[in-house]
């Protein structure tokens, strides 16, 4: 063996040393930020929704959602223009929600529009609607 494939050998074995050693180390981290943002998002009940049929504002934890129905599918959206972070003015007689600050626009018929408001997972236990919002997000 040469000087050179000495030097390669030391170096590898010296990486998967590093390796083998600092692997339970980042489990354990990676583990943690899993808890962290497990533990962000918490599910709230928003009560009984099979019967929604047109727009409902709702408050729940200091956040304005909108639940409604689309294609018999319920959806649940964060009622926050994420441009400026207000909450938009829905206008009933056209079905859609305006911005009055930035003037975007979102229809609830279409489901497309320039304004963005997220789509909220949602989760149904025996006849109980709920949704997963951030623990600490405030409007």
């Amino acid at each position: 063996m040469n000087r050179l494939q000495f030097l390669k050998m030391m170096r590898n074995s010296f990486i998967e040393t590093m390796k083998e050693v600092s692997a339970p180390l980042l489990e354990e981290e990676v583990e943690k930020v899993k808890n962290l943002f497990s533990d962000h998002r918490t599910w709230h009940t928003i009560g009984p929704c099979d019967d929604v049929c047109d727009v409902e504002l709702k408050t729940i934890g200091r956040i304005p959602i909108v639940v409604y129905k689309h294609d018999g599918t319920l959806h649940v959206r964060k009622a926050i223009c994420s441009h400026c972070h207000v909450m938009p003015h829905y206008i009933q007689q056209d079905h859609r929600f305006i911005c009055l600050y930035c003037d975007r626009e979102w229809h609830v018929l279409s489901q497309h529009g320039t304004l963005h408001m997220p789509l909220l997972p949602t989760k149904k236990e025996e006849n109980i609607w709920y949704v997963q919002i951030e623990r600490d997000s405030y409007a």
